[in-house]
């Protein structure tokens, strides 16, 4: 299965082939998987305070706000005082409650570029994304699941990872799905990897909560808001990964 893979915010193919790479030589080594490391379309700064964690430049982003001088903040911004609730769901509408910058112009911008390197360098049967990546992808899943309805053009994508992400965006409305709120559902095969650490745990949840529950799998590898990389961690994921690949394809 050929493999797109979208970055964090802030990241980059480079970094994140880096930060995929045990998880890369071990899917390779069986040609279970190839795949395609690709920077966002928009150039970034990191926030006050976060540029030693991202590492060094260049930056990318998906999605950023459409006015760069409004006084609505960047949902990231925000971070460090990630609310906790009662739900996945509640946490998430605490996060996004005001003032958040709007993103419509830079979401639409996104799809278009991935729609487009889909159509040129594909096809791709899976899509992995990571934190921001993570809503990216299950945005683009949507907004083929809407072309479908109003093109009849097929998916392309037949299989999701998600490594701690967010829920994704309605490509109709631009606001963020959430199960207690809408009817829309990703339904490919998704496998959701978290960690049980991770002080945005919650964002992950709100996720797998919007995915066909029949075709979504949770791994939990027990740390923080990072990726595995542990060698008997990895080799167990390698192969949660293939059973998934064999039951989408």
């Amino acid at each position: 299965m050929r493999f797109l893979c979208i970055p964090g915010a802030y990241g980059s193919a480079d970094k994140f082939q880096v930060q995929l790479a045990p998880l890369v030589k071990e899917l390779i080594s069986d040609g279970s998987a190839s795949f395609r490391f690709i920077n966002g379309p928009c150039e970034a700064v990191p926030p006050k305070g976060f540029e030693d964690f991202f590492g060094k430049p260049p930056y990318y982003r998906f999605i950023e706000p459409d006015d760069k001088d409004t006084e609505d903040t960047d949902v990231l911004s925000r971070i460090r005082d990630f609310p906790e609730c009662d739900t996945p769901e509640d946490t998430m509408r605490e996060l996004l409650k005001e003032g958040v910058a709007s993103s419509t112009l830079s979401t639409k911008r996104a799809i278009e570029f991935l729609l487009e390197v889909m159509d040129k360098e594909g096809p791709f049967e899976g899509i992995i994304g990571y934190s921001e990546g993570a809503t990216v992808a299950g945005t683009l899943l949507l907004a083929e699941q809407e072309l479908l309805e109003k093109t009849g053009r097929q998916p392309m994508i037949k299989c999701a990872v998600f490594f701690a992400g967010w829920p994704p965006l309605d490509p109709k409305t631009f606001a963020m799905v959430l199960c207690d709120e809408s009817d829309v559902v990703i339904d490919i095969h998704t496998c959701h990897i978290i960690g049980s650490l991770d002080p945005y745990v919650d964002g992950s949840m709100a996720l797998y909560n919007v995915c066909e529950p029949d075709y979504a799998l949770i791994f939990d590898h027990g740390k923080g808001h990072t990726l595995p990389r542990e060698k008997v961690v990895i080799k167990e994921l390698g192969d949660v990964i293939r059973n998934m690949i064999a039951e989408a394809l």
